[in-house]
């Protein structure tokens, strides 16, 4: 990201092309129909994050960001698309005020991808700890 764009930009969206690794959509295990409700309950635990609403049948969850010190408030569109390793998350983030926000859509889409993946790791090591205790 160019220094200028903090101060002219303030959007960000996962995309393939990324020149940051941590902001290129990303995978979980869940497919779609499952991981949108998962993943509401799980944002909806985040401080300063709030759902706002869900569109299972769509596959996609509208949430959003409150900044710490100035209490801005960034719109977070997340789409779950089916994949073979269960769904496909892009997200845009993006401030409902403002013509540059220093970065902060890029750091909100970064901790929905961190938050999200850690917690389908956990889920997936609790599922394979229940398969090993019930076999």
């Amino acid at each position: 990201m160019a220094w200028l764009d903090g101060l002219t930009r303030n959007r960000a969206e996962l995309h393939w092309e990324a020149s940051d690794p941590d902001l290129k959509p990303f995978a979980i295990s869940l497919p779609p129909v499952h991981a949108v409700s998962w993943a509401e309950k799980e944002i909806a635990r985040w401080p300063r994050w709030r759902v706002v609403a869900t569109y299972e049948e769509r596959g996609m969850i509208h949430a959003t960001h409150t900044t710490r010190v100035w209490r801005f408030v960034d719109d977070v569109h997340i789409v779950f698309e089916p994949d073979p390793r269960g769904s496909l998350v892009l997200a845009k983030s993006s401030s409902r005020i403002g013509k540059g926000d220093f970065g902060q859509n890029a750091r909100n889409l970064r901790a929905l991808a961190r938050g999200l993946q850690r917690a389908d790791r956990e889920r997936q090591a609790r599922v394979a700890e229940g398969a090993r205790v019930n076999a």
